[in-house]
C-alpha cells in the first residue's frame, strides 16, 4: 500500500514538474487572444460611421462587448456553455468526469468537457478536435486564467463566438438578427443566441427556427437549473413570440464609400473621409426631387460631385439616382464614367490664353463660318453671332471663338495643361482630338471635371481629390494658372450680365456668386454643369448610363437648376464669398470695337481688365487707317451676307453713330431726356433700378451697353437689362458689334434736402 501511495505521489510530483517545465518553456501569449478579425469603418468628417466593413476573412464582426453581470446573454451563455465557469480555474474535472463516463457507458460522445476558457482557446487558434488538440487546450486555459480575469475571459469569449452565417461576435448577433446592442438583449432572446454557438449552422434561428427553438428552450432549463431565473421567466421567454429585425449597417454615400475604399486598410480600423454627410443628403434630396421629372423627358442616370476647393476633399459624391433600385444600371457610378465632356473644357483654353497675354476679356474673336480640313464646326444653335468678345464667346459658349483661341495657345498645349488638370481619360494621342478637343470631343469624368473646375477657384493651383482626411502631401503643389487667370475666369462666368444670361433677369438672382459653366455633348447624350466658388467646386452630370440621347438633355435646362438647388442650400441667405481681385488686375482703356489698345482713329472706348506686365498693349487693328471700321475680308465677307455694314466710323467720343443698315438698333427704355429722383433708402428692394430695352431689326443680334462710357452687359432685341440708378447725368448707349448703335441721355436728380452721397 506504501509503495502504491509512493507511486502515486511520485508520479503526481512528476507530472506537476512536467506542467511546470512545459509552463515556462510554453509561455501564454495572450495578445492571439485580443487578434480578432474586424472590418474597416469609415466615417464621415464629423465621426458619423458611413460605412462598416467586413473583415478580411469575410466575417461580419463588432468586437466591442464588455462584461456586465446584468446583461441576460452573459447568464444565458454561461448557463448552456460551462455552468460552474465562475469557479474552476480552466479546466472542469467534472466535466471531464462526467464526459468521460458519458463515453464509456454509451460508447458515443454524449456531453463535451470543454469549458468556456477551452473553447476560447480553440476559437484563437483553431485546431483539430484530437485527444492531443484537447491536452493543449486544457494546458492553455489553465495559463489563460493565470493572466487574465473571469470577466476578460467571457467578453472576449462573446466577441468571438460564432452566431451562424458569417457572424462572429454577440455585439454583431445581436444587431444582425434583433437590431439592438447586446446590452439590450432581452431574455427570450439572449437564450435564442446563447445556443447557436453549440451549432452555428444547425441552429441558425431563421434558417432553422425549430431547431434553434428547441436549442432556446434547453438554455433557459440550464439558467432555471442554476437558479438565474425562476420558472415563470422561463416560461414567458419561451412563450414569447421573436421578431427578427435585421438592422442594416451604416450604408451611407455607397459610390463615396467604394471609391475610398480603392486603398486598402488593415482590420478595425477607423477611417476619417473627408465626406460631408449633411451635404451628402443636401445632393440626394436634390435629385430626389428632380429625377421625377427628368424621368419623364427621357433622363435616368445623374451624377453630382462637390469638393472643398480648399483642401481637395470630396465632401458629396453621388453616382447614381437610386443605389438601390431594382433597375438595371442602377449601381453604376456615373461619377467615374467617361462621357463626352462637350463644352466644360473651354474656359481652361480661355485661362491660358488670358495668362499668356495674348487675350483680355475685352479681346474680340470671330464667329464667322470658318471650314477645318475635313471640320466644318457650328454653334449649338446653329447660328453665328459674326464678332464678339472674348468675355461673351464663352459665356455663351461660342464653338468658332473657342477653336480660335485653341489655335492662339496650341492645340498640344492644351492638350498637355489637361492632361496636368488630372484628365487620365484622354489616353489617345493629341492629334487624333484635333482642334474639336476644345468642343468635347474627349472624355472626361465627373469627378476630374469637378476638381479641375477646383484648380480655378484655388487660384490655379492643382490639387488631386481626396476621400480620406490629413493625407495631402508636403510636396509642393503644381500651379497650372496664374491666380489673374483664374480671377478673370471667374469674373466671367459670374455676375449680373452672367445671371441675366441664365435666367432672363438680374432680379430674379437670389443666390449667393458662383461662376459656372454648362455642357452638352453632340447627340444630346450628356448636359453638365460645374460652378464653383472659394467654397465649393459643384460638378452635375445628367444623362443614362446605357448612352441613351433625350432631347432634354441640355446642360442650360436641366443640369444648371440642379446647381442653383444646392447653392440655395448651401448658403441659405444668399450671402457667399467671392475671390478678391489680385493686385496685378488692372483696368485698361480699351477700343470698344476691337477690345484692343485704342489707336488715334479709334473714337469710342471702354474700361476692360487685364493682367499687369502681361496682358500685350497691341493696338487697335480695326482702325488702323481710318476711323472706319476694317474687318479681316472673310469677317466683312459674313457681316455683308447677314446685311449689315462691314464699315462704320465712330462720329464722336460722346456717343456712338452708325450707317444706316438694315438692323437699325432703337432704345426703347429708357425715353430719351427722361428725368428720375433718386432716393438713397426705397423700398423694396429694386425700386431704384431702371430697365434698359432696345429693339433691333435682327433679334438674335447681341446689344451691348455702355453708361457713360463704362461697359454695363449685353442683351438680345426686346430683352431687359436692369441698372440701378445713381445721381447724375448719363449717356446711355446701345451698340452692336457691327457698329450700329442708337444713344439717349437721362438725368437722375436727388432731393435737396438730402446729402449728396453718389457712390
Amino acid at each position: 500500500m506504501r509503495r502504491a501511495i509512493r507511486i502515486f505521489v511520485s508520479s503526481a510530483l512528476l507530472v506537476v514538474l512536467m506542467l511546470a517545465t512545459l509552463w515556462v518553456i510554453f509561455p501564454f501569449d495572450k495578445t492571439l487572444l485580443y487578434t480578432i478579425p474586424v472590418g474597416a469603418t469609415w466615417q464621415d468628417s464629423a465621426g458619423i460611421p458611413i460605412r462598416i466593413g467586413l473583415a478580411k476573412d469575410g466575417s461580419d464582426s463588432i468586437p466591442t462587448y464588455e462584461y456586465d453581470e446584468e446583461d441576460w446573454i452573459a447568464k444565458a451563455i454561461v448557463a448552456a456553455e460551462d455552468h460552474r465557469f465562475w469557479q474552476h480555474h480552466g479546466v472542469d474535472p467534472l466535466a471531464i468526469l462526467r464526459a468521460s463516463q458519458q463515453g464509456v457507458t454509451s460508447m458515443r460522445r454524449i456531453s463535451g468537457a470543454s469549458t468556456i476558457s477551452m473553447q476560447l482557446i480553440r476559437m484563437s487558434q483553431p485546431h483539430p478536435r484530437t485527444l492531443t488538440y484537447k491536452t493543449i487546450e486544457a494546458f492553455r486555459a489553465l495559463q489563460m486564467e493565470q493572466q487574465l480575469s473571469k470577466k476578460e475571459i467571457i467578453s472576449l469569449y462573446l466577441n468571438r463566438a460564432p452566431f451562424g452565417s458569417n457572424v462572429i461576435g454577440i455585439e454583431a448577433a445581436a444587431r444582425r438578427y434583433f437590431a439592438k446592442g447586446a446590452h439590450d438583449l432581452t431574455l427570450a432572446e439572449a437564450s435564442m443566441l446563447a445556443g447557436i454557438p453549440q451549432s452555428p449552422t444547425r441552429l441558425h434561428p431563421i434558417r432553422h427556427s425549430i431547431a434553434a427553438k428547441k436549442r432556446q428552450n434547453y438554455v433557459l432549463e440550464k439558467m432555471l437549473a442554476a437558479k438565474m431565473i425562476h420558472t415563470e421567466q422561463k416560461d414567458n421567454a419561451f412563450a414569447q413570440p421573436l421578431s427578427f429585425q435585421p438592422k442594416r449597417y451604416p450604408f451611407h454615400a455607397p459610390h463615396f464609400c467604394d471609391l475610398a475604399n480603392r486603398h486598402p486598410v488593415g482590420d478595425g480600423k477607423e477611417i476619417t473621409t473627408t465626406l460631408d454627410l449633411d451635404l451628402q443628403r443636401i445632393i440626394e434630396d436634390a435629385i430626389d426631387q428632380h429625377m421625377p421629372a427628368f424621368n419623364e423627358q427621357g433622363i435616368h442616370g445623374a451624377a453630382v460631385v462637390v469638393i472643398d476647393v480648399k483642401t481637395g476633399g470630396i465632401r458629396a459624391l453621388l453616382g447614381s439616382p437610386n443605389f438601390h433600385a431594382p433597375t438595371k444600371g442602377a449601381q453604376v457610378n456615373s461619377a467615374l464614367a467617361r462621357r463626352s465632356a462637350g463644352s466644360t473644357l473651354k474656359p481652361f483654353v480661355y485661362a491660358m490664353a488670358l495668362e499668356n497675354g495674348s487675350h483680355t476679356p475685352q479681346t474680340m474673336l470671330y464667329d464667322v463660318p470658318t471650314h477645318f480640313r475635313d471640320y466644318d464646326p457650328v454653334n449649338f444653335d446653329k447660328g453665328y453671332r459674326g464678332i464678339v468678345s472674348l468675355r461673351d464667346s464663352l459665356i455663351h459658349s461660342l464653338n468658332l471663338p473657342a477653336i480660335e483661341v485653341e489655335r492662339s495657345v496650341g492645340q498640344p498645349a492644351f492638350y498637355a495643361q489637361l492632361h496636368r488638370l488630372g484628365f487620365s481619360t484622354l489616353s489617345r494621342p493629341a492629334s487624333e482630338y484635333g482642334l474639336g478637343l476644345v468642343l468635347g470631343n474627349g472624355e472626361v469624368t465627373l469627378l476630374d471635371l469637378t476638381n479641375a473646375y477646383a484648380c480655378l477657384a484655388r487660384g490655379g493651383v492643382y490639387l488631386p481629390a481626396q476621400t480620406r482626411q490629413n493625407t495631402t502631401s508636403n510636396i509642393p503643389l503644381p500651379r497650372l494658372f496664374s491666380p489673374e487667370a483664374c480671377w478673370l475666369i471667374s469674373d466671367i462666368l459670374s455676375g449680373d450680365d452672367r445671371a441675366l444670361d441664365s435666367t432672363g433677369t438680374i432680379g430674379d438672382i437670389r443666390h449667393a456668386r458662383f461662376a459656372w459653366k454648362t455642357g452638352t455633348s453632340t447627340g444630346f447624350r450628356d448636359a453638365w454643369t460645374c460652378a464653383y466658388n472659394p467654397d465649393y467646386a459643384i460638378g452635375i452630370w445628367l444623362g443614362n448610363p446605357n448612352g441613351r440621347s433625350s432631347p432634354a438633355l441640355v446642360g442650360r435646362k436641366v443640369a444648371a437648376p440642379l446647381v442653383w438647388h444646392i447653392t440655395r442650400r448651401l448658403y441659405p441667405d444668399g450671402v457667399g464669398p467671392w475671390f478678391t481681385k489680385p493686385s496685378a488686375i488692372e483696368s485698361r482703356e480699351l477700343c470698344a470695337t476691337s477690345g484692343k489698345t485704342p489707336c488715334p482713329n479709334c473714337a469710342h472706348t471702354i474700361q476692360g481688365h487685364a493682367i499687369r506686365g502681361v496682358s500685350r498693349y497691341e493696338s487697335c487693328d480695326v482702325h488702323r487707317f481710318s476711323r472706319e471700321t476694317q474687318w479681316p475680308p472673310h469677317v466683312a465677307e459674313f457681316l455683308r451676307h447677314r446685311g449689315q455694314n462691314p464699315i462704320a466710323a465712330n462720329a464722336n467720343s460722346d456717343s456712338i453713330t452708325s450707317i444706316p443698315t438694315t438692323n437699325t438698333i432703337t432704345i426703347t427704355s429708357p425715353a430719351a431726356g427722361s428725368t428720375y429722383l433718386f432716393i438713397k433708402d426705397a423700398t423694396p428692394r429694386g425700386a431704384q433700378r431702371i430697365p434698359l430695352t432696345a429693339s433691333a431689326h435682327d433679334s438674335t443680334a447681341k446689344l451691348h451697353w455702355f453708361i457713360n462710357d463704362a461697359y454695363l452687359g449685353s442683351t438680345q432685341s426686346g430683352s431687359t437689362l436692369f441698372w440701378d440708378l445713381r445721381p447724375g447725368k448719363f449717356n446711355i448707349v446701345c451698340s452692336d458689334a457691327s457698329g450700329s448703335s442708337h444713344s439717349t441721355n437721362i438725368i437722375v436728380n436727388q432731393p435737396r434736402s438730402l446729402p449728396n452721397t453718389e457712390p
